[in-house]
């Protein structure tokens, strides 16, 4: 692929792939996320800050969106707790005391890469693209002058993805304005035509329509520092620029060399690459014969409209009943009176205003609103997160297993895609950046030398991988890794009773480490290898010492007028020369 010509023929098969999905993304967005629902890409223009979500008769799907989207973030990627743990592929690597130290380190550097940027105040908009429209993307780039990252939700209505044959998002497709000032902030000025420039200064909050197109390079090469022979290739085309012509006139040639029309409609304004995919597309569910994702409010579409309906319907039928309604007598017309303090005048005898009963059941229609309340809440998991409304202090990994054990289980699907499309996505993106800025940690020599050699052998296996240690993420580790040890552990304990020896079948030392792996335990607070033996010598040695106190205590008791002086050179001399007494 190369040239803005083939960029923008693959944009228009892109969008009409996206085209199908389009009509229940926006009814999805409609009834959970309005501020969303103006997905498709003729709707750009639309005017912005305009009141959403008319449609709305029954909160309830926006209600357990945003428990849910609040709880997520909350039990996996708070700001306020150490969500994530480094760790080595090749997993005989983490036990060497020099690896711990630098995974440590590494850790503490990726913390600080996330604390300096915006990612945890733009992570609710994030999940909040999941829980509704099935599909949130987040863009990641690097602000130098500032030395730290941005991460931007990208609204759907801009994003076209592609699938490569292992369903992993690899081509991206975005179509987005940026205005006048913003562009030439972003592009080199003389790439950009006439009225762009000239907009920047008269009228810089214009915008103008281009398009970023990321997707595998052709040929791939690995260490070269031409960024358009990274793994992934950058382009951003300006489409319907202007009229007013470019201001590099060597432009024009290049365009009709390329084979798009003019010349003067579509320019590439850069070009360049990356390592790793800059973005972070997380579907929250998928087919597998698809490539866009869906939500929970997609999934459950049929029942929320349903809900809509009938909550519609017991509006009307309430306002029916406080405010019903009448017969009037004709000669009343104009005369009537109904608000508060209204008064009627009529003869004795004469006619009257009736109310007319119009039947209505509401306990029928209440019930049907309520379970269709439930199944929507049970969707996204509602009850999970209300467990914990209103309890003191932090909950606790432990307190989501023994509150909440089952429910923990079922969230693990959830869990599961959030961390492998989502955050994983993310953290790789970020690590290349902070890498490069060269403000991660160096490894150690050990690491060193075995990547060397797995080059040379053409297997690049160590590598390192990220573990998401969130409340939730531990309740699911505690759950099915912890537990059975702890029931293994209880039945052992039963029946040591009987059988006193069979707890030597237990190792101790993998015990404690897999008691505080699965509890992830700080690195720092776990003892090496090495210092474990040193202290268990230590402690031999000084058993040995006491144990020859007592023998020669035991001794001295056992003969005859000891308090005097010892002899010198006699046997019991020598053995308090050897115990130190």
């Amino acid at each position: 692929m190369s040239g803005q010509g083939q960029i923008l023929l693959r944009q228009k098969q892109l969008e009409e792939v996206k085209r199908d999905y389009e009509p229940l993304i926006q009814q999805a967005a409609s009834f959970t996320n309005p501020r969303r629902e103006l997905i498709r890409d003729s709707s750009r223009n639309d005017k912005k800050g305009q009141k959403r979500g008319k449609a709305i008769f029954d909160p309830t799907p926006a209600s357990a969106l945003g428990i849910w989207r609040d709880g997520m973030q909350g039990f996996m990627v708070s700001k306020s707790l150490r969500w994530f743990k480094s760790e080595m592929s090749d997993h005989t690597l983490n036990d060497i005391d020099e690896v711990r130290i630098f995974l440590q380190e590494y850790d503490e550097a990726m913390y600080a890469a996330y604390d300096r940027s915006n990612f945890y105040s733009v992570l609710n908009e994030w999940f909040n693209d999941a829980g509704s429209i099935g599909t949130a993307t987040m863009y990641v780039e690097e602000d130098i002058k500032g030395g730290t990252t941005v991460h931007i939700p990208i609204h759907l209505r801009e994003v076209f993805i592609a699938e490569n044959k292992f369903q992993n998002v690899d081509v991206l497709f975005r179509k987005f304005f940026l205005t006048a000032r913003q562009a030439v902030q972003m592009f080199d000025e003389n790439r950009l035509t006439n009225d762009i420039t000239q907009n920047a200064i008269s009228n810089p909050e214009k915008k103008h329509e281009f398009i970023h197109a990321v997707y595998p390079n052709d040929e791939p090469q690995f260490g070269s520092i031409t960024s358009t022979n990274k793994k992934f290739k950058s382009v951003y085309v300006q489409t319907k620029g202007s009229t007013g012509g470019f201001n590099d006139p060597n432009q024009t040639s290049e365009i009709l060399l390329a084979g798009v029309g003019d010349g003067m409609n579509d320019l590439i304004v850069k070009e360049s690459g990356y390592d790793v995919f800059p973005y972070a597309v997380w579907r929250f569910r998928k087919n597998s014969d698809e490539i866009y994702g869906y939500s929970p409010a997609m999934d459950f579409m049929v029942a929320i409209e349903k809900l809509n309906t009938i909550s519609k319907t017991l509006l009307q039928a309430s306002q029916l009943a406080v405010r019903p309604a009448r017969n009037v007598p004709e000669a009343q017309r104009g005369h009537v009176r109904m608000d508060a303090d209204g008064n009627n005048y009529f003869e004795r005898g004469g006619d009257k205003i009736e109310v007319i009963n119009p039947g209505s059941n509401f306990p029928v229609g209440l019930d049907r609103e309520q379970y269709y309340e439930r199944f929507i809440n049970g969707g996204y998991r509602v009850e999970f997160f209300n467990a914990f409304i209103g309890r003191q202090g932090e909950a606790t990994a432990t307190e989501i297993i023994e509150i909440k054990s089952e429910q923990a289980q079922l969230m693990g699907p959830q869990v599961d895609r959030l961390t492998e499309d989502g955050l994983s996505k993310n953290f790789d993106i970020v690590a290349d950046i902070e890498n490069k800025a060269g403000r991660l940690p160096e490894p150690p020599q050990i690491l060193v030398d075995r990547i060397e050699e797995e080059k040379e052998r053409g297997n690049q296996r160590t590598k390192i991988s990220v573990r998401f240690t969130g409340p939730l993420a531990q309740a699911q580790r505690r759950l099915f890794i912890l537990q059975p040890i702890k029931n293994g552990l209880r039945e052992i304990a039963e029946a040591s009773v009987l059988f006193p020896n069979i707890v030597d079948r237990v190792d101790e030392d993998w015990l404690s480490e897999a008691l505080l792996d699965a509890s992830d335990f700080p690195q720092e607070g776990m003892r090496s290898t090495a210092q474990v033996e040193e202290i268990r010598e230590q402690r031999a040695e000084e058993l040995a010492r006491q144990q020859a106190l007592q023998e020669a205590q035991q001794m001295a008791d056992s003969v005859p007028k000891l308090q005097g002086e010892t002899a010198e050179g006699s046997p019991l001399a020598a053995i308090g020369e050897a115990v130190g007494v």
